[in-house]
């Protein structure tokens, strides 16, 4: 794949695109693969770990991630120069659209000011080209994809040329000196959350119903919906696209009012009544996995050794070795070059996992959890019953109802007497008309079959639920 001529209309990218990253190196593509966007997403996932790239914000519709650091941009390294990463996911009826922006993280055009162009469409280029090898893969209609575009300008500033090759002769002593230094402290992916949106309360609504949910229940809600349309476990494909595609919609509702003053436009949500029975489960999935311990599955990329950790225990162990280590630092400082280096020297933490077997540094994460009754390890994305000890998990949640109808005026209140101007005076009244017989609606017959809603009788029901 090759760079698009400036002169062709059909690559560039939407203006408001070109207009976010004025000023920056950037760099994209769109392509249109006949794939599920479920599919297409683990697949880019492990493109991104495998480029080096740390995740920021890993929903269904949205990835993004970093790579590199603003001090390892003196290297004029590719794999060290900062840069940032967006892959947007959109369904349509013939697969998924995908699009793909590369852009550095410089202030303003420092990048190209530093002679870094070069760099950069090296950078640009080897990353958009392991993005068409898995979409390639997935679509044998790989080679009709269109060429990449680039916003690099003219190029470098002529004065900075001859410095940036000195750079990076220099840098490649810096950086094997000071790698530790210079790769950057990870961090955890980013969700789509309700929480930071500024609200409480997250609420669904219909014209019949509402369901009024709590902050950390919803992200819960939006984590059992990323579950079920990454590993769909057997369910119905109609299912896990219904869930699929409201999952979307919060996350495009969460980003569009991002932006606004006040948790008002984020607190509400409208759904299809369609969409009823979807919020019901994964309320329910999400209120199962509160009560239940979480734990984190990591399977060796290499080997496929499975190693069970617990978030809660590792948050208290790198709290507790931070707190350890800048408290000796403090104690023992002779000087501020010392303290600081010390202080470089808590963000070493080393990689996220490492495998006791052939001690790879890659893994599959998935959510599990353990059965109250037997104490087995279920992994499955829908917890229904335990299969072992048949401990059905939705008893947990006997009673529960998280839709209520919508408060209506209360009757018999009257409405506040308005002076009126005196009318002409009335005729006399006429006797009442008598009453017409009213008459009971008709049983149906005691053979006739109750009209069922197949799609609506496939999603799981508490026990105890009956239908009307």
């Amino acid at each position: 794949m090759s760079w698009a001529d400036d002169n062709d209309p059909g690559s560039r990218p939407q203006p408001a695109v070109l207009a976010a990253e004025a000023g920056r190196l950037a760099a994209g593509a769109e392509r249109r693969v006949a794939a599920p966007a479920s599919v297409v997403r683990q697949h880019l996932l492990r493109a991104i770990r495998d480029l080096a790239f740390d995740l920021r914000a890993e929903q269904l519709s949205l990835l993004e991630a970093v790579r590199g650091s603003k001090l390892g941009g003196v290297t004029l390294s590719a794999t060290r120069v900062p840069v940032f990463l967006r892959v947007g996911l959109e369904a349509d009826a013939a697969g998924t659209r995908v699009t793909v922006l590369l852009a550095d993280r410089w202030v303003g055009k420092v990048g190209r000011n530093w002679g870094l162009t070069s760099v950069y469409v090296e950078l640009f280029g080897s990353v958009l080209s392991a993005v068409d090898g898995v979409l390639g893969r997935l679509d044998p209609a790989a080679a009709a994809f269109a060429p990449w575009w680039r916003q690099t300008g003219p190029g470098d500033v002529a004065i900075m040329q001859n410095a940036a090759g000195i750079a990076n002769r220099a840098g490649a002593v810096l950086s094997r000196h000071a790698s530790r230094l210079l790769d950057g402290d990870a961090a955890t992916p980013r969700r789509a959350s309700v929480s930071r949106a500024g609200t409480e309360t997250f609420t669904f609504e219909t014209p019949q119903a509402v369901a009024e949910v709590p902050a950390e229940l919803a992200d819960g809600m939006l984590m059992v919906g990323t579950l079920v349309a990454s590993r769909p476990d057997g369910m119905p494909p109609h299912l896990v696209a219904q869930v699929q595609s409201l999952v979307v919609r919060i996350e495009e509702h969460l980003a569009a009012v991002a932006g606004t003053v006040g948790s008002a436009p984020a607190a509400r949500f409208t759904v299809d009544p369609a969409d009823v029975p979807v919020v019901t489960f994964l309320h329910q999935q999400a209120r199962i996995r509160g009560m239940l311990p979480v734990r984190t599955l990591r399977t060796c990329t290499t080997c496929r050794l499975e190693k069970v950790t617990n978030p809660d225990l590792e948050r208290l162990q790198e709290r507790t070795r931070r707190t350890r280590d800048l408290a000796s630092s403090i104690s023992a400082v002779v000087t501020p070059y010392v303290l600081a280096g010390r202080l470089v020297q808590l963000n070493g933490k080393g990689p996220s996992f490492a495998c006791p077997r052939c001690q790879g540094m890659d893994a599959d994460e998935t959510v599990v959890t353990y059965c109250q009754r037997c104490g087995d390890r279920r992994a499955e994305t829908a917890l229904r019953t335990c299969p072992k000890c048949q401990f059905d998990f939705r008893s947990l949640l006997a009673g529960d109802r998280p839709w209520q109808p919508r408060a209506t005026q209360p009757t018999g209140v009257a409405a506040p007497a308005t002076a009126a101007a005196p009318g002409p005076a009335p005729e006399p009244a006429l006797p009442p008309a008598p009453p017409a017989p009213t008459v009971a609606p008709s049983p149906p017959p005691p053979g006739a079959p109750r009209r069922v809603d197949p799609e609506a009788e496939q999603w799981p029901r508490p026990p105890g639920y009956a239908p009307g």
